[in-house]
């Protein structure tokens, strides 16, 4: 089914029996929502546990990006960081639920975010802002509770399922001031231009289209270079985005990105890749490795390296 907003449609034209099984993994959704976060975190690593097991496409897809990035790392502790990969995504999936279904002010007190300075220096400047930042999976949480402290426009990719959608997006219009669907370049244009927070999430691998090839981890992959192309001609104030979970609780940090836009946009996607790396590296295993980063290779001819080799 074709992806569209659903913003425009009420409930009524997603009540056919066709759907009836994605309201029901709704409703598990709700009822889970609402579980104390000690109990979400166990049954997370539980599910992360039964979903290592059983998912051998995303291990696969996990092991060679860990075997790209840390080739140095032996193998043992490439197994135990995948292990807590799947554990720390089935985690994420739980704070999805408490991100959609839940008040943000019932987990606010786990929050910490001291860089105010940082967003006040930047609306001074009245040009908007670009946040730039990676996908950890604590995502749908932490974007949920930076809307606390800042106004931003967080830029997102619809689903194929239309009940997720209809969800997911009325969740975050109820967050955010304003939502921009990835394609619709005039609303960011209009939200820097009205000196707002646009939040973009760059570090997956788009194909080649509006893309330059970059290191990442000393491997030459697609990254966006649309960013580079925005902030020269807004004049933006660049600001790179860490988030994350912590044994108690969840942080937000807001740092300005320094001589950005540089005019050469393989050099401003190998910094924001460089900057990335540097987030990754305080938490490994909360980063999406089971998502394919190096699926489109520079030399059109190389294979991917996910490809399953047959026997």
């Amino acid at each position: 089914m074709a992806k569209k907003t659903t913003l425009n449609q009420s409930i009524k034209h997603f009540i056919a029996p066709q759907y009836w099984p994605t309201w029901l993994g709704m409703g598990i959704a709700y009822l889970l929502s609402y579980l104390p976060w000690t109990i979400q975190k166990a049954l997370g690593t539980g599910l992360g546990k039964l979903h290592y097991a059983l998912s051998s496409r995303r291990k696969k897809i996990c092991h060679t990006n860990l075997q790209i990035c840390f080739p140095e790392l032996p193998a043992d502790d490439r197994e135990k960081l995948a292990r807590a990969h799947f554990e720390s995504m089935a985690i994420g999936v739980f704070e999805m639920f408490t991100a959609w279904f839940r008040n943000p002010e019932k987990t606010a007190q786990k929050i910490t975010f001291n860089d105010q300075d940082v967003v006040k220096k930047a609306e001074a400047k009245g040009k908007g802002s670009i946040i730039v930042g990676a996908h950890f999976s604590s995502i749908d949480l932490c974007g949920t509770q930076m809307a606390r402290f800042i106004d931003v426009h967080p830029i997102y990719k619809l689903q194929r399922n239309p009940v997720v959608n209809w969800v997911m997006e009325r969740q975050r219009k109820a967050v955010f001031s304003k939502t921009i669907e990835r394609k619709n370049t005039k609303e960011i244009f209009r939200s820097l231009k009205n000196n707002k927070m646009v939040w973009f999430a760059v570090d997956q691998d788009y194909g080649r289209k509006n893309s330059v090839f970059a290191p990442f981890y000393g491997r030459e992959c697609a990254t966006i270079s649309h960013i580079s192309r925005l902030a020269k001609s807004t004049g933006a104030t660049i600001l790179i985005y860490d988030y994350g979970r912590t044994p108690d609780g969840y942080f937000l940090s807001l740092q300005e990105v320094e001589n950005y836009p540089s005019g050469d946009e393989v050099a401003d996607a190998t910094l924001l890749n460089s900057l990335i790396e540097k987030q990754i590296e305080t938490k490994p295993e909360q980063y999406f490795w089971s998502h394919r980063r190096f699926k489109t290779q520079k030399n059109r001819q190389d294979p991917s390296p996910y490809k399953i080799k047959k026997r």
